[in-house]
Order: C-alpha cells, then sequence, then structure tokens
C-alpha cells in the first residue's frame, strides 16, 4: 500500500451551503483513495501528480481550502465495498451503482463515461460492428460495473474470460489470451493514446454511466464535496482537465447494439 503527497496551495471554499467545514481525516489534509497506479491519463508520475483525477484532486484542495493532497492506494475490490482505508474520499474512475450506495456515499458526477471496446491493436476492422465485436475474445472483470453490458449488450459468441479487475483484464490483452475489454470511454481512450502500439478503441456503446468521487458511508463532507465539483465544473476546470489528459471523445465512432 503506497503513500505519496502532492503539494496544493489551498484557497477558498472550505464550509458548504450550511456553513459546515469540510473536515478531513489529517488537519490541512484531502486523503484520497485510488486503486490504479499508475492510471494513463488518470494518474501519472511518481509520485502520482500529473493526469485527470490526479488535478481533480489538487484542485478538490483548493476548493475545500486544504493544503495538502495524500494519496493512497487501496484494492478496488475493498474500495467497492465500502473501504477506503481511512481516507476522505476516492477518485478511481468509479461508477455509482445501487449495490455501492448500500456501503459508500457519492459525489455530484464529474466525468461522463459511456462504455468502450478497448482492443488489442492487432484487431482489424475499420468500422466496428455489434456483429464483428461479438467475435471478439472478450475478457471481463468480476468487479466492474460493465461486465452486465457484455452479458446484456454485446452477447460474445464465447464465454469470455473471467478476471478480477481491469489490471488483470488489460494484462490478458497484452498477453494476447483476449482481444477485447469494456472499459469507460475516458479511461480507454487514455489507455489507447498511452501505447497506441498495444491498444486502440474500436468504438463506444450508448449509455449514460458517469463517475463520482466516493466518501465512507455516513460522511458529513457530501455536500461540500458536491460544491466544491459543481463549482469546477462551472468555472471549466474540469473540462480543461478532460481536454488536457483525456482524449476526444466524439471521434469514437457509437456502435448500436440493437442490430
Amino acid at each position: 500500500m503506497a503513500i505519496v503527497a502532492l503539494v496544493s496551495s489551498g484557497c477558498a471554499l472550505d464550509h458548504n451551503a450550511a456553513g459546515d467545514p469540510f473536515r478531513p481525516v489529517k488537519p490541512g489534509t484531502l486523503t484520497v483513495a485510488t486503486a490504479f497506479l499508475p492510471a494513463p491519463g488518470f494518474w501519472e508520475g511518481s509520485p502520482p501528480t500529473r493526469g485527470f483525477e490526479a488535478g481533480l484532486a489538487a484542485a478538490l484542495a483548493d476548493q475545500l481550502g486544504l493544503h495538502r493532497v495524500v494519496v493512497e492506494q487501496v484494492p478496488f475490490s475493498e474500495m467497492v465495498t465500502g473501504h477506503l482505508h481511512g481516507a476522505d474520499i476516492a477518485l478511481s474512475q468509479l461508477t455509482p451503482t445501487s449495490q455501492r450506495e448500500q456501503v459508500l456515499d457519492f459525489s455530484d458526477p464529474y466525468l461522463r463515461t459511456p462504455p468502450a471496446v478497448l482492443a488489442r491493436a492487432a484487431v482489424s476492422g475499420s468500422e466496428p460492428d455489434i456483429k464483428s465485436i461479438r467475435g471478439l475474445r472478450w475478457v471481463t472483470a468480476r468487479y466492474s460495473t460493465l461486465t452486465p453490458i457484455v452479458a446484456s449488450q454485446v452477447f460474445p459468441t464465447r464465454p469470455p474470460i473471467v478476471v478480477d479487475d481491469r489490471s488483470e483484464a488489460l494484462g490478458a490483452l497484452r498477453a494476447g489470451r483476449a482481444q477485447a475489454v469494456l472499459l469507460d470511454l475516458p479511461v480507454a481512450l487514455a489507455l489507447a493514446r498511452d501505447n497506441p502500439l498495444e491498444y486502440q478503441v474500436l468504438g463506444q456503446l450508448p449509455g449514460n454511466e458517469y463517475l463520482a468521487a466516493a466518501l465512507p458511508q455516513g460522511s458529513p463532507n457530501v455536500q461540500i464535496v458536491d460544491s466544491a465539483i459543481n463549482a469546477l465544473q462551472s468555472d471549466g476546470t474540469i473540462g480543461q482537465l478532460a481536454d488536457r489528459w483525456l482524449g476526444q471523445s466524439s471521434d469514437v465512432p457509437l456502435i448500436r447494439t440493437e442490430a
């Protein structure tokens, strides 16, 4: 379990609409849990001070009037069962679900994330459709919210390889045991941009999923974190971070699953 620190300048929004201050676990510090380090486009560098969620963490700390960000790596399987290892929030490409909401509180969304097909670069086909991607060798992750979509919309012609998490799924692609995995579109774009000789994004599926920050259940900080995220949406900070670190989703073709 690695802990690294990022420096934040610390500024203004230290109270929510009700006048209550943000209550960090450690004074003056925003402690952030994340699962995948490094995560291209989201957490890069050593320490991981670069990337979309790294930038979001620093911007949130500024908004909350905190001076420092500490990042703690937490296994994804533990995070989604409510164990944040003492962190104030988790920023780890997390999609809220009814099951996760039983053990975690979630903020307002910060990024739209339709499902996308990440494939090995060697997979051919300039105009993929639902029929062609069904014939690929798929890998799915037990703890991913996208796994049911593979079963209910893609209908692979062969049973997918099943692994525990995204890291293992990407390992299956790199080893050639699988050809495709379903990931959040920004995650897939970042991976393909980071290593174009290994990965490509074939297309995106219809969907209205989004990413949000997770907080310990019953946290007194949900409202003020919502206020901070909404402020960062309004002033363009989140859009600027997405433009800088993530690929252009408008360039990814839509694969219709009704065909």
